[in-house]
């Protein structure tokens, strides 16, 4: 048996070398059916570690949450514990100043700039990839000045970014310890982030002399749960009803001034990307059905014209196992080489639409267009697939021709 398989694959190299034309006819309904395939399973692939990586950046990590307190906190501390011990595995404050804070580098004061009082924790939390420099440690919180990142286009407008003041009417000198990249997915143009520490507690939070008024008065803290936590149900609602019981030990006694929801988009984004993956993978389906059908026509009109060759065969003693392999393989060879060259055509287009978007800074970093290992093996698979089923109605007719009637064609 294993004499007749190595001898019916060899006939079918045999025959694909002797029709070159039929063979490229029959390759280009494939090509374009496997190549639908893999740019289907290319783009679902770059789509979904796409919203991974905007909810990252633009959110934080999957089951983050914002947390809002509108109301006046009398013990931050506690309130922190008690984020803690809700489930928070990591915890930072996310609050705009009480005032507008203005940045100068030399004598040149920069314009709209968006202030950002974090911790250093919202590294863990949000994904930041720093250009220069470093994020921010926990040791910076001991600073006698006030510790900044900034993100690119800021550091660009500033003339020297280590001689920079910081101030609300009075200036003050300031350390940026790192630049952290420009991305679309900024939530401002020029970006600070300001490390809470007592060098910028009077600048994050209005004093109690001068505090705004109630309805204006709000903390906010952003806080990574453990993804099974109950809390991240209700889009994290559940989290504040939860974190409400203890309000009172940081001043706040209203359940309704307590609210938090989920700011991670991942799965919300991910899942239509899914459904829409489904439906265009049917597409693709019937795209190499309709290739399925034009590489079965040529094997039947190849089986028909090849009558007398394969009656010759088995009167110089070929098996029939030997022939019907023969046959089936030469239409999987041709159907995997269409495979092939499929997938080279998506490589090809894999390199160049990641080149042009990375140029354009499209997408965040780290993302990029690529053929996944589950579209090559989709694509080659479903390849040789068509190509096995495509042979075996011709090689089934080719088995019961007569040898008397092909030797006297």
């Amino acid at each position: 048996m294993l004499r007749s398989l190595t001898a019916g694959i060899v006939l079918a190299f045999a025959g694909s070398r002797a029709n070159i034309a039929r063979t490229i006819l029959s390759c280009a309904g494939v090509v374009i059916g496997v190549g639908a395939l893999i740019v289907v399973v290319m783009a679902s692939d770059f789509g979904q570690r796409y919203a991974v990586a905007y909810s990252e950046i633009q959110g934080g990590l999957p089951a983050t949450l914002e947390v809002v307190v509108d109301d006046d906190v009398t013990d931050r501390g506690a309130l922190e514990e008690d984020l803690r011990r809700s489930g928070g595995e990591q915890v930072s404050l996310y609050q705009m100043p009480s005032d507008t804070i203005q940045i100068r580098s030399g004598d040149a004061t920069v314009p709209d700039v968006d202030f950002l009082g974090v911790d250093a924790e919202l590294g863990d939390i949000r994904r930041l990839d720093v250009a220069r420099g470093r994020w921010f440690a926990e040791e910076d919180t001991e600073s006698l000045a006030p510790v900044l990142v900034v993100n690119e286009s800021l550091a660009s407008q500033l003339s020297d970014v280590t001689r920079v003041q910081i101030g609300q009417g009075q200036w003050v000198d300031a350390r940026v310890v790192g630049v952290v990249a420009d991305t679309n997915l900024d939530f401002a143009w020029q970006t600070a982030y300001l490390l809470r520490s007592p060098a910028t507690e009077e600048m994050l939070f209005a004093s109690a002399g001068a505090q705004a008024p109630s309805d204006d008065v709000h903390t906010t803290y952003v806080v990574r749960l453990d993804p099974e936590h109950p809390g991240i149900g209700e889009f994290g609602e559940g989290f504040a009803r939860t974190l409400s019981s203890a309000g009172w030990r940081w001043g706040v006694d209203s359940p309704e001034a307590i609210s938090s929801y989920r700011v991670d988009s991942a799965d919300l984004l991910v899942e239509p990307l899914r459904y829409m993956t489904w439906g265009l993978l049917g597409i693709a389906f019937i795209t190499l059905g309709t290739g399925l059908l034009g590489v079965l026509n040529v094997g039947l009109v190849t089986v028909r014209e090849r009558r007398r060759e394969l009656a010759t065969y088995r009167a110089l003693g070929a098996s029939r196992f030997t022939l019907f392999v023969a046959v089936v393989m030469e239409a999987v060879v041709v159907a995997f080489v269409a495979g092939v060259i499929a997938l080279a055509g998506c490589w090809a287009l894999a390199a160049l639409g990641s080149a042009v978007i990375t140029e354009l800074g499209l997408v965040p970093p780290g993302v990029d267009v690529r053929v996944p290992a589950n579209g090559v093996l989709l694509g080659l698979g479903s390849a040789s697939g068509v190509g096995l089923l495509a042979g075996i109605i011709p090689a089934a007719r080719a088995l019961r021709a007569s040898v008397v009637a092909g030797l006297r064609e």
